[in-house]
């Protein structure tokens, strides 16, 4: 089968490694597969193709670097919590013979990984019609289902047709996220295009959704390397991460620490309600130590009350693996999240995790089996949680530890990805 996929960003960094992920196993499986992106890198293989050119990369950063300097860059006003990346649907970035003669390929699917500031709806169409062939549009966020932000919060106009924008600060029904998602609704409305969900909470989300309530909708969670991301003794890694033995290590993270989505605000809450908790508890009042990744640790590092070592922005595959491997349970604080991909490496680790009700934690995260799932920005029920597994019996914790792996190996595991994705591909071809 010839697959045809696209993904905006550099997939060899963050988030980019899942769209590589599917990328390789689909070689794997012997299909022919292409990765065609928008960012202009030196390390990709030929299978993956860049748009930009090496010419044309240096020109966009010498013309940013110039704006900046000259202070020239016009941004939008937009509240950043909604994470607004292109506020005009009707751009378009290539045309769209432009990026089949880039590709070279007569394909039998295509795959959309994330399309923002790459291709948009009009594109989407035209690779439907022009090529015949199914699309198939993976929700990395809710980008799909909007007229422009990728994460509505409390809106819900991704249900109707946008407009009185709350992250354009608008009373207007007729600004820009109406226009867009008319636009968008145009084109998707005349495309065989399904979405792909990473998770029971995107799946609820698109079947609410005006844009694709009425379509095939699937759930494919986000495949784990269970060869990186596994359990290891945790005495070895803690000596390499210089961390007592004996301590109860919980281990955070998040590219911005900051971000409001992420929760810490809840997090640093729950934190003082835990050691509050533990006044009291002569086995673990001393013991606490916390593990952290990310950028953006000043704005936090204060308001600490454990002992701790930061350890920056770790590489995605064998980095991030050590910190989930050396903790004791991964506490995930997001309040309004997609997924995250975190949760996944966490359990394929056999790391317990404990988390808000939200994103890929109402797939994986089961009170008493593989975590705690804490009531939405209740830091006290997520203090709770963490303290109920920090304080478990060695024999119940292990059972734990061994019910995430196994939960993770039948779940999204690459060969069960794969073969998932398969499924649905052969289907439509039926």
């Amino acid at each position: 089968m010839n697959i045809l996929m696209f993904f905006t960003n550099n997939p060899l960094y963050t988030a980019g490694i899942a769209a590589l992920d599917l990328f390789n196993e689909f070689k794997k499986n012997g299909h022919n597969v292409k990765l065609l992106v928008n960012k202009y890198d030196t390390n990709y293989t030929e299978e993956v193709i860049s748009m930009e050119t090496f010419y044309l990369y240096w020109k966009k950063k010498l013309l940013k670097k110039i704006k900046r300097r000259l202070r020239l860059n016009k941004k939008d006003i937009t509240d950043p919590k909604y994470h607004f990346h292109d506020l005009n649907e009707e751009k378009e970035y290539y045309k769209t013979n432009k990026i089949l003669k880039k590709a070279k390929m007569e394909p039998d699917v295509i795959i959309v990984l994330f399309a923002k500031n790459f291709i948009n709806s009009k594109n989407i169409f035209e690779l439907c019609k022009k090529k015949n062939t199914p699309i198939y549009w993976v929700m990395y966020d809710m980008a799909p289902l909007t007229g422009g932000c990728h994460y509505a919060w409390d809106c819900k106009g991704y249900q109707n047709n946008c407009g009185n924008c709350p992250g354009l600060f608008s009373s207007d029904p007729y600004d820009i996220t109406f226009k867009n998602f008319l636009y968008r609704r145009n084109y998707i409305d005349r495309t065989d295009i399904q979405i792909v969900t990473a998770s029971e909470w995107q799946y609820r989300q698109t079947k609410e959704s005006t844009l694709f309530k009425n379509r095939t909708i699937y759930k494919i969670l986000t495949a784990v390397n269970k060869d990186i991301f596994k359990p290891l003794a945790k005495e070895d890694i803690r000596k390499r991460n210089v961390i007592q033995y004996d301590k109860k290590v919980i281990f955070f993270g998040a590219v911005e620490l900051d971000n409001k989505r992420k929760g810490m605000k809840y997090l640093l809450e729950a934190f003082k309600i835990l050691k509050d908790l533990l006044i009291m508890d002569s086995e673990f009042k001393n013991k606490i130590f916390l593990l952290i990744a990310g950028n953006e640790f000043d704005k936090i590092k204060d308001y600490l009350p454990f002992e701790y070592h930061y350890m920056g922005m770790v590489d995605n595959t064998y980095g991030i693996a050590s910190a989930y491997q050396a903790a004791d349970i991964f506490v995930c604080p997001s309040i309004e999240d997609s997924g995250p991909t975190m949760i996944n490496q966490s359990i394929m680790c056999g790391t317990p995790v404990v988390c808000f009700e939200m994103g890929v934690a109402l797939d994986l995260v089961f009170n008493g089996k593989t975590g705690y799932c804490a009531k939405l920005k209740d830091s006290k029920d997520l203090a709770q949680g963490m303290y109920n597994i920090l304080s478990l019996p060695a024999s119940e914790y292990e059972i734990m530890q061994n019910n995430c792996r196994q939960l993770a190996l039948d779940l999204f595991q690459p060969a069960v990805n794969i073969n998932n994705w398969i499924q649905i591909l052969n289907s439509k071809n039926e």
